[in-house]
This record gives C-alpha cells, sequence and structure tokens, in this order.
C-alpha cells in the first residue's frame, strides 16, 4: 500500500519542487525516480507511486510518470510545509 503523504513528507524539498513544476503530463527523468526511490525506502521501492505510461517496450524507452493519485497530491502539499526540509 502505497503511503503518499509519507512519501511527499520525505522527498527532498527540491525535487518535491522539481516534480510540482514537472506537472502530470511530463515523463518523470531518471533522476527524480530515484528521488522517489530513496524517499520510498530504497531502490525500486518507489515503484507503484510511479507507473508506466504507453509501450512497455524496448524497456530502455519506457515512459514513467507519477500515478495519477501521487500527482494530484504532490501538486495539491504545494505551499504547504509538508516534505520541505532546511
Amino acid at each position: 500500500m502505497c503511503d503518499i503523504p509519507g512519501l511527499i513528507s520525505r522527498l527532498e524539498a527540491e525535487d518535491l519542487a522539481r516534480l510540482r513544476e514537472a506537472g502530470k503530463e511530463k515523463p518523470l527523468e531518471p533522476g527524480m525516480i530515484a528521488a522517489i526511490d530513496a524517499a520510498a525506502g530504497g531502490p525500486g521501492e518507489g515503484r507503484g507511486y510511479y507507473v508506466v505510461s504507453g509501450s512497455l517496450y524496448p524497456v530502455d524507452a519506457r515512459e514513467y510518470h507519477l500515478r495519477e493519485d501521487v500527482a494530484e497530491a504532490v501538486l495539491e502539499a504545494e505551499g504547504s510545509s509538508v516534505g520541505v526540509t532546511a
């Protein structure tokens, strides 16, 4: 089960800002996938917060996007202190 508020609170402020800037439509960059994985507990642990959009093959051309509910929560967290660290 995904803990969306927990994930948001564990993301670095700059990573959270980059996710907000990208919005719902832009594919996640590898660095953002790594940041989500780290906030979720380690390599690969963020699966479930992001999903493949489009074709699964070829593997190296997959586009990952935040899950719709995760993207909405990230955008809603804007302006709050959630996920913001000094």
